[in-house]
C-alpha cells in the first residue's frame, strides 16, 4: 500500500508538469489570488479545515510589541493568557517558539509539533538545543496577517506540522514613511518599542525596509505576589520550610530528621534545633527576562514582463536576554573523618558536630554571593533571504520557484558553580559552609569562576518549485491540481558544556588556590577543565508533494441539498538522509447544504522528524556516577519495595545515570482528524458562528524518561534500568558513554546497585481531542459600528501513555482545559474603543496534590480572568495631523494574579509557584504617523 501511494504521488507530480499543455485557455485574473495556509492552490480556502486569521488591526488592538506577545492571544496556543519566555537556566530551549495544542516534549526536545512559517516557507531554527524558529523573528509592525491552521499539515508542509501551522504573512508593498512607537509601564516594569518603515513604488514594482526596536525590563519574584515559595515538608524533615539554602543556612541530619539553623556550635546546637533560617529563592530570580531586540525586514517585488515577476524578502533579528537565578546556593552532604565514598569532609564539622547515627552525616544547606550571582545571558541573531520567481504559464497555470537561505547563532552564558573546586575547598577548610562569609576570598572566586556555556550555529537552505492550475472541468467547476518538489539542507553546529568563562575552546589548566585558615596556610587544587568539543551534524531532505481539489458541486450545478461539495486529496513524500523516508496523506471535504451553512471534515497523517539537537552525535552521552544523598533521592527504598524490586545491599549505594542525545531516533508520528461547521446566521445579518472538533493521536514521542519522578519511573520505564548489573553490563555502559563524570567506587557489582539509561528515545504516546469555537458579529450604526468576537478552545481529553505499550492515563497537569478570548468594540467616527476578556477555565486534578507543610491538599486549580482595554483615535486634518493616530492599551485592568497551583516539581519546597504569569496591570501609550 505504501509503495502504491508513493507511485501515485510521483505520477501526480509528473502530470502537473505536463498539464499546462493540455489545460483549457483562460484569461489571467486581473488581481493575483493568494495562496492560503493549508493548501498549495491559489485563490481557494483549504477544503475540510478551518484557518484562523489574525489581522493587522487585531494585532494593533492587542498591544503586542513582539510577536511572542501576539501568540499569547491565541486560544489554541500554550502561551495563551501567559507569558511566552525561554525555558530558563542552562542550555535548554532558549527561544520563544509556538506550541499549538500544548503538545508534549516542547520544553525538553529540540523538535516541535508546531510548524512556523514566514510567507509560506520555512525559516532557519534558533536556540542552543532546539531547531525550530523563534517567534520574534518577524516584528509585529510588518505583519499583514497571521494564518493559523490548527490541524495536521504534513501532507503539504512536511515535518513538525502535527498540531498545526502558524504562518506569518508580511506586507507585500509599502509606500511612504511610517513611524510608530509605544511606551508602557507596570509596577517595577517598563517597556518601549519603536518602528520606522519606508517604501517606494514605481511602475511594476515596490520596495520597502522596516526597522523595529523593542526592549522591556526584567521582572523578579519579589516584584509580584503570585511568584513565591510556600512552606512544605521535604528532605525527611518534620518542620515545614520554604528553602533552607539561605545565608545563613541550615544543617540537618537525615537519620534523626532534626534540623539546626546556623550559626551554631556543638555546644549551642540544642538551642538551634528546629529553629530554621528560611528564604524564598524566587525573590531574586527573574520569571520574565530583561530583553532588547533589533529587527530589520525588507522586501522588493518587480514585474519583469507580462508573465514573470520577481520577489525577494530579507530579514535580520538580534535579541539579547538577561535573567537571574539569584545568589549561589547548594546543599552539601558532609561526613566526619570516617571515609564514606562520595561524601566530603571539612575541618569545620568538628565544631558543628551533631550525632545522627553510627557515622555522622550532615546535609548543610547554604548560600553566598550577591542577589544575582547566578544569571544567564542569551544572545540570538539570525538572518535570511528568500528570492521567489513567479511565472504565468498560460491557461491559468502558474509556477512558483523559491530559494531560501538563513543562518542563526545562539549563545548562552549561564553562571555556575564549580563543584569539583567546591569539594576541594571544603576539604581544605578554605570554604566554610557553616559561615560562608568567613570563607577565603580566593576560594570563593575559584568556585564561582565557572559557567554553563552554549553556542549553536544553524544553517538552512531550501529550494522549492510548485506548479498549479486547472486540470479539467467538471459540472461543478475546474478540477485544480498543484504539485511540487523541494530540497532542504540544514546543519547544526553545537558547543555545549561546563567551562571557565572564555576558555570553552582551549580549556583551562589546574589552578592552585592558597589561603589562611586560623593563620595556617592551606591550599587546594582546582582541577583542569578540558575544552568543550564542537559537534556538527547535517541532513538533507528531498520531497515531492501534490494536491488535487475536485469541486463535485458548486453554483454551477447546485441542488436544493448541495450548494457546494468539494473534495481535496493531498500527500507528501519526504526522504531524509539520516533516518529514511515517510509519506503523509490528507483528505478534506467541504459540504454546503445551504448558502448560510457549511460542514467540513479532514483526516490525515503528520510527523515530527527527530531534531538534530537531540541526536547523540550533537549531544554526546555522559555516564554520571551518583551516591549518597543523590542516590537516596533517585533510588528511594519505599519505591523499590512498592514495585517489588530488590533491596539495596550494604555498600551498594552507587548508581550510574546515562544522559544525552538519543541513538537512532525515529520520527514522532500522528493521525489527526477534525470535523466542523460554519454558520452565517440568516436571520441575524453579520453574525457568524463556527465550531470544530479535533482529534490527535501522537506516538513515538521523543523524550527522556522521567527518572526524577521515581514512582512513575520504576513502575513504568522498566526497559530503562538494570538492577544489580553484571560486570560486563557495567563495562558496556561506561564504554558506550562519551564521557564519565565522577567515580564513587571501583566499577563493580559490589558497590553499584543500578544503571539507568535515560538518554532521549522514542518513548510514549499522547492522545488529545477538543473543540474550537468562534462567534463574530459586526453591524453598522448611525454613529459608526459595533462588533464583538469570541474564540476559544475546550480540551476534552488529554491522555498520556509513558511507553508505546503502557495504558493511557488522563493528564490534567498540562494547563487550562478551557481557553476563551472575547471582545466587544465600538467605532464612533474616528474613535475606536474595545474591551477584551481573556478567560482560562479552572480544572480538577485527577490525583489531588497532597497536603504538604502549610499547604492544604489541592483538588483543583481556579480560573484566570484578565480584562484589557484599547482606545484609538485617528486625527483628521493636514500637516502633522494627517495620518496621525494615538492609542492607549490597559492590559490586565484589574491587576489580576494567576490562580495558585502547587504543580509537580522535584522537591516539595519548590511547589509553590502559581500557574500562569503576567506583568500585571500594564498601561501602554502608542503613537503612529505616516508621511
Amino acid at each position: 500500500m505504501r509503495s502504491s501511494l508513493k507511485f501515485i504521488m510521483a505520477g501526480v507530480s509528473m502530470l502537473s508538469l505536463a498539464a499546462p499543455a493540455y489545460a483549457q485557455d483562460a484569461e489571467a485574473e486581473e488581481e493575483e489570488p493568494i495562496v492560503v495556509t493549508g493548501t498549495l492552490i491559489r485563490g481557494i480556502a483549504p477544503a475540510g479545515v478551518n484557518v484562523v486569521g489574525v489581522s493587522a488591526k487585531a494585532i494593533e488592538e492587542s498591544g503586542a510589541s513582539t510577536t511572542s506577545q501576539l501568540l499569547q492571544t491565541i486560544p489554541q496556543g500554550n502561551a495563551f493568557n501567559n507569558l511566552l519566555t525561554p525555558v530558563g537556566g542552562g542550555n535548554f530551549v532558549t527561544t520563544n517558539r509556538p506550541n499549538l495544542r500544548n503538545m508534549p516534549g516542547f520544553t525538553t526536545t529540540g523538535s516541535s509539533a508546531t510548524l512556523m512559517l514566514v510567507d509560506g516557507h520555512r525559516v532557519v531554527g534558533l536556540g542552543i538545543s532546539s531547531t525550530s524558529p523563534d517567534a520574534d523573528l518577524v516584528p509585529p509592525g510588518i505583519i499583514e496577517r497571521v494564518e493559523i491552521l490548527p490541524d495536521g499539515g504534513s501532507a503539504i508542509y512536511g515535518s513538525d506540522a502535527v498540531a498545526g501551522v502558524i504562518n506569518f504573512i508580511t506586507r507585500k508593498d509599502f509606500k511612504g514613511v511610517k513611524v510608530d512607537g509605544h511606551y508602557g509601564f507596570a509596577d517595577n516594569y517598563k517597556t518601549y518599542d519603536a518602528n520606522i518603515t519606508a517604501g517606494h513604488s514605481w511602475d511594476g514594482g515596490n520596495t520597502y525596509i522596516s526597522y523595529n526596536y523593542s526592549t522591556h525590563d526584567a521582572l523578579y519574584g519579589r516584584d509580584r505576589d503570585f511568584v513565591k515559595m510556600f512552606p512544605a515538608i521535604s528532605s525527611g524533615l518534620a518542620t515545614p520550610f520554604t528553602s533552607l539554602e539561605c545565608n545563613p543556612g541550615n544543617a540537618y541530619v537525615r537519620l534523626s530528621a532534626d534540623a539546626y539553623g546556623l550559626p551554631f556550635t556543638n555546644a549551642t546546637a540544642a538551642s538551634r534545633k528546629n529553629v530554621l533560617n528560611q528564604c524564598d529563592l524566587s525573590d531574586n530570580a527573574t520569571f520574565y527576562p530583561d530583553e532588547t531586540r533589533h529587527s530589520v525586514f525588507a522586501g522588493l517585488n518587480q514585474q519583469l514582463n507580462d508573465t514573470l515577476s520577481f520577489d525577494v524578502r530579507a530579514f535580520y533579528m538580534k535579541r539579547d536576554q538577561y535573567s537571574s537565578q539569584g545568589n549561589r546556593h547548594t546543599t552539601t552532604l558532609l561526613a566526619n573523618q570516617t571515609f564514606i565514598p562520595g561524601v566530603t569532609y571539612t575541618p569545620f564539622m568538628a565544631t558543628h558536630a551533631i550525632q545522627g547515627g553510627f557515622v555522622e552525616l550532615q546535609n548543610v544547606a547554604y548560600a553566598w554571593g550577591g542577589n544575582e550571582e547566578l544569571h544567564q545571558n542569551i544572545n540570538l541573531s539570525t538572518w535570511g533571504v528568500t528570492p521567489t520567481f513567479t511565472a504565468e504559464l498560460g491557461g491559468g497555470w502558474q509556477a512558483r520557484a523559491l530559494a531560501n537561505y538563513g543562518e542563526s547563532v545562539s549563545t548562552s552564558h549561564s553562571t555556575s558553580t564549580n563543584q569539583n573546586a567546591l569539594n576541594a575547598a571544603l576539604a581544605s577548610g578554605l570554604f566554610n559552609p557553616y559561615d560562608t562569609a568567613s570563607s577565603d576570598a580566593g576560594a570563593l572566586a575559584a568556585i564561582g569562576d565557572y559557567e554553563r556555556f552554549g553556542r549553536t550555529r544553524q544553517k538552512q537552505f531550501q529550494t522549492r518549485l510548485i506548479v498549479d492550475g486547472d486540470l479539467m472541468t467538471l459540472p461543478g467547476g475546474a478540477v485544480k491540481l498543484a504539485a511540487g518538489v523541494e530540497y532542504v539542507s540544514s546543519s547544526f553546529n553545537s558547543q555545549r558544556g561546563d567551562t571557565r568563562p572564555g576558555q570553552q575552546g582551549t580549556g583551562s589548566v589546574a589552578q592552585t588556590v592558597t589561603g589562611l585558615v586560623n593563620n595556617v596556610s592551606k591550599s587546594f587544587v582546582v582541577p583542569a577543565v578540558s575544552g568543550i568539543p564542537i559537534f556538527q551534524l547535517s541532513r538533507n531532505i528531498k520531497s515531492a508533494f501534490g494536491e488535487l481539489v475536485v469541486p463535485l458541486f458548486s453554483d454551477e450545478n447546485a441542488t436544493s441539498a448541495i450548494k457546494e461539495l468539494t473534495l481535496s486529496v493531498s500527500g507528501r513524500y519526504d526522504d531524509y538522509s539520516d533516518f529514511g523516508s515517510t509519506f503523509n496523506p490528507k483528505v478534506g471535504v467541504t459540504w454546503k447544504p445551504a448558502d448560510w451553512l457549511k460542514f467540513r471534515g479532514s483526516w490525515g497523517k503528520s510527523f515530527a522528524a527527530p531534531s538534530l539537537a537531540d541526536d547523540s552525535r550533537t549531544d554526546p552521552s555522559t555516564a554520571n556516577w551518583a551516591s549518597g544523598g543523590t542516590f537516596g533521592f533517585l533510588v528511594p527504598s519505599a519505591v523499590l519495595a512498592a514495585n517489588n524490586l530488590p533491596t539495596v545491599q550494604p555498600g551498594q549505594t552507587n548508581m550510574i545515570v546515562i544522559l544525552g542525545g538519543g541513538l537512532n531516533l525515529q520520527p514522532s508520528t500522528a493521525k489527526t482528524w477534525s470535523a466542523g461547521a460554519d454558520l452565517d446566521v440568516p436571520f441575524v445579518p453579520g453574525l457568524k458562528l463556527g465550531v470544530t472538533y479535533w482529534d490527535i493521536k501522537y506516538r513515538n514521542i521523543v523524550a527522556q524518561a522521567p527518572f526524577t519522578n521515581t514512582g512513575t519511573y520504576f513502575s513504568t520505564y522498566t526497559d530503562s534500568f538494570i538492577i544489580n548489573p553484571t560486570q560486563a553490563q557495567i563495562n558496556t555502559a561506561i564504554a558506550g558513554a562519551s564521557s564519565v563524570v565522577g567515580s564513587a567506587c571501583a566499577p563493580s557489582p559490589s558497590c553499584l546497585y543500578i544503571i539507568e539509561d535515560n538518554r532521549k528515545a522514542n518513548l510514549g504516546r499522547y492522545y488529545l481531542n477538543g473543540l474550537d469555537f468562534t462567534a463574530s458579529y459586526r453591524t453598522d450604526t448611525s454613529f459608526g459600528g459595533v462588533d464583538f468576537m469570541v474564540s476559544g478552545n475546550q480540551d476534552l481529553h488529554r491522555k498520556a501513555s509513558a511507553t508505546l505499550t503502557s495504558a493511557f492515563r488522563e493528564d490534567r497537569l498540562s494547563g487550562y482545559e478551557l481557553k476563551v478570548r472575547s471582545s466587544i468594540g465600538v467605532d464612533v467616527g474616528n474613535f475606536r474603543a474595545q474591551g477584551t476578556w481573556t478567560h482560562s477555565g479552572g480544572w480538577t486534578l485527577d490525583t489531588p496534590n497532597p497536603a504538604a507543610g502549610a499547604l492544604p491538599a489541592q483538588l483543583s486549580v481556579g480560573a484566570y480572568n484578565v480584562f484589557d482595554l484599547f482606545f484609538k483615535y485617528d486625527f483628521d486634518g493636514e500637516g502633522m495631523m494627517k495620518d496621525l493616530s494615538l492609542t492607549l492599551n490597559v492590559n490586565n485592568v484589574t491587576d489580576q494574579d494567576p490562580p495558585f497551583f502547587t504543580g509537580q516539581q522535584i522537591t516539595a519546597s519548590t511547589n509553590g509557584y502559581t500557574n500562569g504569569s503576567t506583568v500585571g496591570r500594564l498601561v501602554q501609550f502608542g503613537i503612529s504617523k505616516r508621511f
